[in-house]
């Protein structure tokens, strides 16, 4: 069971679980973010803080950040991986994407990340498609030319 600490300006700071926690590292504003979109950017640490990882969460709606860049990212240090800890970090996610009005979420990955298709199935995220990034989006700048689409209903 998950606690949440220091409401502060309707932005949850922190959220402890079990295993993690998520500390609010910083607010991200349209100029430092992912297809120009604010996002909250959180650090996803073990109880006695040291950090393992990374979570975000994007505060839009887009068609270009719905379809391909996805309203949640995660990454977990390589000597954490294989512990299911992006998958307690998103469901530690699910109560601040709700208390500030999201129902659902969009997650996206490359058709060969099987850790991040295996943490969506986990949190109970359904695949809806594959698609083709567009060479006018951010990312296929970054090198992604395809997108594996999972839509994640939080109630």
């Amino acid at each position: 069971m998950s606690r949440r600490l220091l409401n502060h300006n309707s932005v949850t700071e922190t959220v402890i679980g079990d295993d993690i926690a998520l500390v609010l590292n910083r607010v991200l504003n349209e100029n430092e973010a992912l297809e120009r979109i604010p996002a909250y950017l959180f650090d996803i640490v073990f109880h006695d803080g040291s950090r393992i990882g990374q979570i975000d969460l994007r505060l839009g709606e887009t068609q270009t950040l719905v379809l391909y860049g996805g309203q949640v990212g995660y990454g977990i240090d390589r000597i954490h991986r294989g512990h299911g800890y992006a998958a307690a970090a998103c469901e530690l996610l699910r109560e601040i994407a709700l208390d500030v009005g999201f129902r659902e979420l969009w997650i996206t990955c490359n058709p060969d990340n099987q850790a991040s298709v295996k943490t969506c199935e986990r949190i109970g995220a359904q695949f809806v498609e594959q698609v083709d990034v567009p060479e006018s989006c951010e990312l296929y700048g970054r090198g992604d030319r395809v997108k594996l689409r999972f839509l994640w209903k939080l109630r």
